[in-house]
């Protein structure tokens, strides 16, 4: 009963914070926004650079649409799940200020169902928006069982920025400077796409990277891909239980 109670006042909480911070607002509304850009967008894009002749070209034989892949999974696996993040580590930034953890230490409800609903909450709001944004751009998609699985390792990312911003932002100037740090640490996607083997793995000391190229390699038809989807999976987990630790350390200070 506790355990409900606690469960319900948190989710009650998330809503009323959410709702009076018309930022974190827009930040979901900026996750339709991108999947719109993307949908519309790079079709009549890549349709206007290959009749203008700017994409392909002489020097370079790449057409923005063999790019789907790559920005699909920047703008929707990662951006998605770098927003949804954001906004709940906002969310535990606005707790911490409130003194809402301190009070949780007083209380019969252990503090780890605390940090379960927090890691629970980004990871499948996670999913559904990742997922929402993949379905509508519409753009470079497999065959659904496959999507659902990269999707699902792409929402741990949520729970591992919003425990970022919960251990060390102190309050909301910090959180908004460390949002720029993920999303710069972010273009190690990008730089990915292109690297050649074997330095393309280096940016897989990034975590989330694995998860993009697993989608890459998947698309490409490369059988192995599930291997590097379970160890982008296995690095977040691992990730995500470092940060509890030091969560843990904080709010007992």
């Amino acid at each position: 009963m506790q355990i409900t109670k606690l469960l319900y006042n948190l989710g009650s909480n998330d809503v009323k914070l959410i709702r009076r911070d018309s930022f974190l607002i827009f930040m979901f509304l900026f996750a339709a926004i991108i999947a719109a850009v993307l949908h519309y967008g790079l079709p009549w894009l890549n349709v206007y650079l290959a009749e203008t002749g700017l994409l392909p070209m002489e020097g370079i034989a790449t057409s923005l649409a063999e790019l789907y892949p790559m920005l699909v999974a920047f703008f929707a696996l990662f951006d998605g799940a770098l927003l949804v993040g954001a906004v709940f580590g906002f969310v535990l930034l606005d707790e911490k200020d409130g003194n809402t953890i301190k009070a949780m230490l007083v209380t019969p409800v252990p503090l780890k169902y605390y940090l379960v609903y927090r890691v629970a909450v980004p990871f499948f709001l996670g999913f559904f928006v990742i997922a929402g944004m993949v379905l509508f751009i519409d753009l470079a998609l497999l065959p659904l069982w496959q999507m659902l699985l990269l999707i699902a390792g792409a929402s741990l990312t949520a729970s591992i920025v919003a425990l970022f911003f919960a251990t060390f932002a102190g309050n909301k100037v910090e959180g908004f400077a460390l949002s720029k740090v993920g999303g710069i640490a972010g273009w190690s996607i990008l730089l990915g796409w292109f690297l050649p083997e074997p330095w393309v793995w280096l940016m897989g000391l990034f975590p989330p990277y694995w998860i993009s190229k697993a989608y890459w390699m998947a698309y490409a038809g490369e059988s192995l891909w599930w291997v590097v989807l379970i160890i982008g999976i296995i690095l977040q987990l691992v990730l995500v239980i470092v940060l509890i630790k030091r969560f843990n350390k904080t709010a007992y200070r």
